[in-house]
C-alpha cells in the first residue's frame, strides 16, 4: 500500500503550516509568499505541499488536501494547468529574465480549476537584477487568486524590492532533539549526532551526507587539505581534483575545517565544540601551526565563494586562490 503523503512534508515545518493555513482561513494569504532558510530543511517540498494545499477543491480545515478530488489527481500526476514552477534552465545557472516575463504575461489569465493560480520560483535568488525587476509589477498589482511562492537559501541575494513586497516566512534549523529523532528514523548504522554536526544542523542535508561514500569523500578531501597545508601536495592540483566534489558540499565542508581551527586557536578546545568532532586530533595538531590572522581571511574567502554560488565565478580560480593561500603559510 502506499504510504500517504505528509502535510506539511516534515517535523519541524508545523508551526509555518498552521501560522499558513489560519492567514488563509481568515482571507490573509497574500500574494506572494517568501520562504526563507538554510539549504537542508525542506523548503521545496514545504512549498508543492502548500501548492497541493490550495489547489485541492475539498481541503481539510487544517489544510491537507483530500487526495480524492480532480485538482488533487492533476497535481499528482505532475500535469495541474494552474501550477507553475519557475527556475534555471540548469542548476547553477541564473533564471532568464524572459522566463519571469513570461510568467507575469500568464498570470493575468484566470484560474482554469476555479481555485488559485500558483507559481513556485526557486531558487528566487538565481534572478538576476533584469528578472527580479521585471517581477516588480506583478508583485505590486497582482491579479486576484494568484500566488507566488519564492523559495531562497540566500535571502542576502535577492533585491529589497523583492523582498518588501513579499510575506516572509522563516525556516529555522530544527530544535537538535526533534532533527535528531526524525534521522534516527531515516538512517542505520550511522552517528546521527556526527551526521546533524556536520550538516550544520539541517536534517536533509544529514542525510544527504550520511551515507559511506560522502563520509569517505570528505575524509579524502581533509587529507588532501591537510596536505597542501603541510607542502606534501600541490595545491594547483588539488584544486583541479576537487571540482568534482558537490560545490556547496565542498564550501560547508572547508568553512567548517577552518573555523575548528580557528576554535582551537582561541582556546576552544573541547571536542564536542568543534564542527568535525570526529577528526579532532587532526585539527589538534595544524592549530598549533598556523596563523590566526591568515585562518580569519580564509575563513572570509571561503564565505564569499559560498556567497557568489550561482554566479559567474570560477570554482578553479576560487579553489587555486585558497589553496595557494593554504599553502603559503606553511609550517617552518
Amino acid at each position: 500500500m502506499t504510504a500517504q503523503p505528509a502535510f506539511p512534508p516534515f517535523p519541524w515545518q508545523r508551526a509555518q503550516w498552521h501560522w499558513l493555513q489560519r492567514a488563509r482561513a481568515s482571507g490573509r494569504i497574500g500574494h506572494a509568499w517568501l520562504l526563507a532558510g538554510p539549504t537542508g530543511l525542506g523548503k521545496s517540498a514545504f512549498a508543492a505541499a502548500l501548492a497541493h494545499s490550495l489547489l485541492c477543491e475539498r481541503p481539510a480545515a487544517t489544510g491537507e488536501p483530500c487526495l480524492r478530488c480532480r485538482s488533487c489527481h492533476l497535481f499528482a500526476v505532475g500535469t495541474h494547468p494552474d501550477l507553475e514552477r519557475i527556475g534555471p534552465d540548469e542548476p547553477g545557472k541564473p533564471i532568464r529574465v524572459d522566463a519571469i516575463r513570461e510568467y507575469c504575461e500568464r498570470s493575468s489569465l484566470t484560474a482554469q480549476m476555479g481555485m488559485y493560480k500558483v507559481a513556485i520560483l526557486e531558487p528566487a535568488d538565481a534572478m538576476n537584477s533584469a528578472a527580479a525587476n521585471s517581477l516588480l509589477k506583478t508583485l505590486e498589482e497582482p491579479s486576484p487568486s494568484t500566488l507566488l511562492l519564492l523559495v531562497t537559501a540566500a535571502l542576502h541575494r535577492l533585491p529589497p524590492t523583492v523582498r518588501s513586497r513579499c510575506q516572509r516566512v522563516d525556516f529555522p534549523l530544527p530544535d537538535a532533539v526533534e532533527a535528531s529523532s526524525w534521522l534516527s528514523g531515516q538512517i542505520q548504522d550511522t552517528d546521527v549526532a556526527l551526521a546533524l554536526r556536520l550538516a550544520g544542523g539541517a536534517p536533509l542535508a544529514a542525510l544527504a551526507g550520511a551515507g559511506t561514500t560522502v563520509l569517505e569523500e570528505r575524509s579524502s578531501r581533509l587529507s588532501e587539505f591537510v596536505a597542501v597545508g603541510e607542502g606534501r601536495a600541490d595545491p594547483v592540483r588539488v584544486a583541479q581534483a576537487w571540482l568534482a566534489t558537490d560545490w556547496g558540499r565542498l564550501l560547508d565542508w572547508l568553512v567548517g575545517w577552518l573555523l575548528d581551527l580557528v576554535r582551537l586557536r582561541v582556546g576552544a578546545a573541547r571536542v564536542d565544540q568543534l564542527a568535525n568532532p570526529d577528526q579532532s586530533a587532526v585539527f589538534h595538531g595544524l592549530a598549533e601551526r598556523v596563523d590566526s590572522k591568515v585562518l580569519f581571511a580564509l575563513v572570509d574567502q571561503v564565505l564569499e565563494a559560498r556567497r557568489a554560488v550561482g554566479s559567474n565565478l570560477s570554482r578553479q580560480l576560487a579553489l587555486e586562490g585558497l589553496l595557494i593561500r593554504w599553502a603559503a603559510m606553511r609550517p617552518n
